[in-house]
């Protein structure tokens, strides 16, 4: 991507002195192209109605890319928006909190009451700052990652067949997404602030949007002529990009009364799925110690966890 103003090259230059890069222990990238793919993900959110503000103090600068979530407001009728990414020259307690204060003012002055602010588990300051602010923790994300003829998976018995979703079974589909979703402890169901009714819209949404979007990919379990599991995920442009190779991430996967043991299945066929991906992430909560244990068992060599993340909610009252 080329730089096309003295705006670019100042976000370039502090995402690539940015301690807590989210690829930092992808092993199968180089240390500029760690680099190359978070400045990928920056500028492609900047392109998704993404904000860059510009803050200084004390003769240092820092920018913060911001973000309304329109999709994310309509399942809870409430304007909702991201701090995606907040980039210090230096990183100082005084130099963040004043971040934070830059970007609740623009928040506020574009009367969004709510906003989700994901930070690396590392990033000890911005984690302590944010509280101070009054933002409030909701869940921690841990992702694991496995890759194409790297790492080795447990082989189980096939119990299902897996194959590419089909228009037929979107029935099935929202049943499981209902059993599945409906009293699922997400970080939208532990928030007081937000109505319970929206949440499982939006995974519904969600799923619609794995069926409707080009970069998306949904595979399902199958017994007996009956879906009784998925498993849905998004490419990730800026790896695809940098590497030339299809990754995917921001997973969702859920299984039915009669599904049990079809996760596992995915898992070991990760490799040899109907998609064929080079690399794939695997985000859950830390909370859901059932999945944890299931990478790690399943995962051999080299499945291992390459991110883990706080997420805080601020909701302006």
């Amino acid at each position: 991507m080329s730089l096309k103003s003295h705006q670019d090259i100042e976000l370039k230059n502090l995402i690539y002195c940015y301690p807590f890069n989210p690829y930092r222990h992808y092993p199968f990238l180089k240390k500029e192209q760690k680099k190359e793919a978070m400045y990928l993900k920056m500028m492609s959110c900047l392109q998704k109605d993404g904000k860059l503000l510009k803050i200084k103090h004390q003769g240092k600068k820092a920018l913060a890319i911001v973000r309304k979530l329109p999709w994310d407001s309509v399942f809870f009728n409430i304007p909702m928006g991201a701090i995606e990414a907040i980039l210090p020259e230096e990183n100082k307690e005084s130099l963040i909190s004043v971040i934070f204060d830059e970007t609740l003012s623009w928040f506020e002055t574009k009367k969004i009451k709510h906003i989700t602010f994901k930070v690396d588990t590392a990033d000890i300051k911005s984690i302590f700052v944010a509280q101070k602010k009054g933002f409030y923790l909701v869940d921690t994300i841990v992702t694991y990652l496995t890759v194409k003829n790297y790492t080795v998976l447990r082989q189980i018995k096939p119990l299902f067949i897996l194959r590419p979703f089909e228009e037929k079974d979107y029935p099935e589909m929202m049943r499981i997404v209902e059993y599945a979703f409906k009293n699922y402890p997400s970080r939208f169901n532990v928030d007081p602030h937000l109505p319970t009714t929206g949440t499982l819209e939006l995974y519904k949404s969600w799923i619609d949007n794995l069926i409707k979007q080009p970069n998306g990919y949904l595979i399902v379990g199958e017994r007996k002529g009956k879906v009784v599991g998925f498993l849905g995920y998004f490419s990730l442009p800026e790896l695809c990009q940098v590497t030339g190779k299809l990754h995917v991430g921001k997973t969702i996967s859920a299984v039915g009364p009669k599904g049990e043991g079809c996760y596992a299945q995915f898992i070991s066929t990760l490799g040899e799925a109907p998609y064929y991906p080079d690399t794939v992430e695997g985000d859950t909560s830390i909370t859901n110690t059932m999945i944890q244990n299931m990478w790690l068992t399943m995962a051999i060599i080299h499945g291992k966890v390459i991110r883990s993340k706080y997420v805080f909610h601020y909701y302006f009252k």
